[in-house]
């Protein structure tokens, strides 16, 4: 007895289907995740304020926290009340407090290149952090004194209606609590006892880095706004002055890590500008 099409005859398998039938549907895929991520990426963008000093609060907050985050305080805490100013100037940028995180931002960047700036006097009146005498490790401390600043003064402030409220309000809004978490985890990981400039540390920051940098310029495409390249940008400046002053004795692997980074950046700057213009 002749089978009639369709009973009894075995299932079809993936295999069986056309070699463009699964392009379509990952191309779909694909298209979906783009454009949610595009969503949130616009979602997450700060209302009521500017680009500019939205990407110049993020990029101020970053370079605060990795600062931060690199004080020793494990197993030894070396500088108690350098760390606890280190915090609280953290807590003030999170917050969005920038009139509060000014002061305590340029009080750090004056203390720690004391040598630098006021080198031919004996030694500092406050001595409770650290002391440099290189361009390289202050450059973050005047970033983020001088992003602060900018801030601090901006006309319009958020949550701050005219003439009311405490001078210590918000004039920026309030970034997520998670940055909080990334200071102790770092110092967690001091208990390691692996040093700072142990090549895995080196490794595993620049990997970070680089993911970050790629995340920043794909929020960037996506949403047609410059504020996270602008972050970026930032956030890099101390390194590019560490660069500067270490040029003569960068290594290859030093030039090709710098280089990554600043073409990032430099990309997402691009498609900032780019978005701009067509908008």
């Amino acid at each position: 007895m002749r089978e009639r099409p369709g009973c009894g005859a075995p299932p079809r398998s993936s295999c069986d289907r056309p070699a463009g039938a699964r392009r379509p549907a990952l191309r779909e895929t694909l298209s979906l995740l783009a454009g949610g991520f595009a969503v949130r990426v616009r979602a997450a963008r700060a209302g009521g304020v500017p680009g500019w000093a939205d990407g110049l609060h993020l990029g101020a907050l970053a370079v605060a926290v990795v600062t931060v985050a690199q004080l020793p305080v494990l197993p030894y805490l070396t500088y108690k009340v350098w760390t606890v100013l280190g915090v609280v100037l953290t807590v003030a940028l999170v917050r969005g407090w920038t009139r509060v995180a000014a002061p305590l931002a340029a009080i750090a960047a004056l203390l720690t290149s004391w040598p630098v700036v006021l080198g031919w006097l004996h030694g500092p009146v406050v001595d409770v952090g650290p002391l440099y005498g290189d361009l390289a490790p202050v450059a973050p401390y005047w970033v983020v004194a001088a992003a602060s600043a900018v801030l601090a003064v901006r006309r319009a402030g958020v949550g701050r209606a005219p003439g009311k409220g405490r001078w210590w309000g918000a004039t920026m809004p309030a970034r997520s609590p998670w940055w909080l978490v990334v200071p102790p985890v770092c110092w967690a990981l001091q208990l390691a006892r692996v040093p700072a400039y142990e090549p895995v540390w080196g490794v595993a920051r620049a990997g970070v880095e680089v993911v970050v940098l790629l995340l920043v310029l794909a929020a960037t495409l996506a949403a047609r706004d410059g504020r996270w390249a602008l972050a970026a940008a930032v956030f890099l400046v101390p390194g590019l002055v560490h660069l500067a002053e270490n040029l003569l004795v960068t290594g290859v692997g030093g030039f090709l890590y710098w280089s990554v980074l600043t073409v990032l950046v430099a990309a997402s700057l691009a498609a900032a500008r780019r978005g701009r213009v067509r908008a």
